[in-house]
């Protein structure tokens, strides 16, 4: 069975065909896009979107003449389904540890690659193979998304500050691991030979990068499926029970609030201290009405789909990355313009292509992760 997520890939490019107009496509595209970027339940955005091709064909009118603007019209369904409790937030599992070997591989063949660009550029035409530059684009890679994932994964459990120390543990592992590869490494090379060997690397890497996607194509499915079979059989679960007159298990307070604060913290992208006081001000509602948090507010999937991304977590972020760019722009140039006077060897380099490639890692991972998870 195709799953709603693939089919809204498909959904543009019929309503491109439904009038044979390019702009309705264009409409859909744009509503999709936004819904994504606000991390809306995609079988939500399958099933509305769904309504309104019907509704394109069957009058004949544009999108546009019938709900507007695309991101006007997505904020206001938002708040709709905000207001009515639909589950807006993703009842899809977060990104898992089946994804890592895929995502790392893509880094380490983007890695490998570069690295025979900037040999390139040191104007020689041979080079010597060590063991640093052959192990260390998939340990980088490697590094890079065992660090990401580690944080997402324990961020459901633990607070953000403990999350970001162990995401930290195998960073530093990696880096001290790498760092080795080139120290001992480069005194021994494996051997010497030209640089079209790296293009031999770099097709190696993606052959690999191809084998293990295809290997683990079925990452999402399978855990979409885990997902929904597990939420089937705790329904029929429930009702069986009901019709034996036996009481559900039911979620304590404690564990409806460390799921829920997971869900804020990741979901909703919330700063601990409003993570803090959002459970606080939940505690104190179903106390006062003399109830558990399970029975006064549903599931916490269902009570955190009521409330909005976090601007705060957003802007927190912003300002960090605009801190990164002021300190790394002037020491690119820097290094660009007074570091490169005595030539493109590489020892002039290498600290440019330290900046270049964080930047160009992150975004990236970014990149590939959010194909990913969508």
């Amino acid at each position: 069975m195709t799953s709603p997520t693939l089919d809204v890939h498909k959904l543009p490019a019929a309503f491109g065909l439904a009038r044979g107009v390019k702009a309705d496509q264009d409409w859909a595209e744009l509503v999709i896009g936004r819904m994504y970027l606000e991390n809306i339940n995609h079988t939500l955005v399958h099933a509305e979107l769904t309504q309104v091709l019907a509704l394109v064909r069957d009058s004949g009118e544009s999108p546009q003449d019938l709900f507007g603007d695309p991101f006007d019209y997505v904020d206001a369904q938002i708040q709709q389904w905000r207001t009515e409790g639909a589950p807006v937030l993703p009842v899809e599992p977060p990104t898992s540890w089946r994804d890592v070997p895929v995502l790392a591989a893509s880094i380490a063949t983007f890695t490998i690659a570069m690295f025979g660009v900037l040999e390139l550029f040191s104007g020689n035409w041979t080079t010597d193979y060590t063991l640093g530059k052959l192990l260390a684009p998939a340990l980088i890679g490697t590094t890079a998304l065992v660090s990401l994932t580690t944080f997402e994964t324990r961020l459901q459990h633990i607070r953000r500050l403990w999350a970001v120390v162990l995401a930290l543990l195998p960073a530093l592992l990696g880096i001290t691991l790498t760092a080795s590869l080139f120290v001992l490494g480069n005194t021994t090379p494996l051997f010497t030979g030209p640089l079209w060997w790296y293009a031999v690397l770099t097709v190696g890497h993606a052959l690999v990068t191809i084998g293990l996607y295809r290997y683990f194509s079925d990452a999402q499915a399978h855990r979409t499926l885990h997902h929904s079979l597990r939420s089937t059989l705790s329904r029929q679960g429930a009702t069986t029970q009901t019709e034996h007159k036996a009481a559900p298990t039911a979620q304590t307070d404690d564990q409806w609030a460390l799921e829920l604060a997971g869900l804020l913290r990741l979901r909703i992208e919330m700063p601990e201290k409003e993570v803090r006081a959002t459970i606080v001000e939940a505690r104190q509602h179903a106390r006062n009405n003399n109830t558990t948090l399970s029975e006064e507010f549903g599931a916490p999937n269902d009570y955190a789909s009521r409330l909005p991304r976090s601007t705060s977590g957003r802007r927190v972020r912003e300002r960090w990355r605009r801190i990164a760019w002021i300190i790394a722009l002037p020491a690119f140039g820097y290094l660009a313009f007074e570091g490169l006077q005595h030539g493109w060897a590489w020892s002039n380099v290498r600290w440019i292509m330290a900046i270049a490639f964080t930047a160009a890692c992150f975004t990236v991972i970014g990149f590939l992760r959010h194909r990913t998870s969508h």
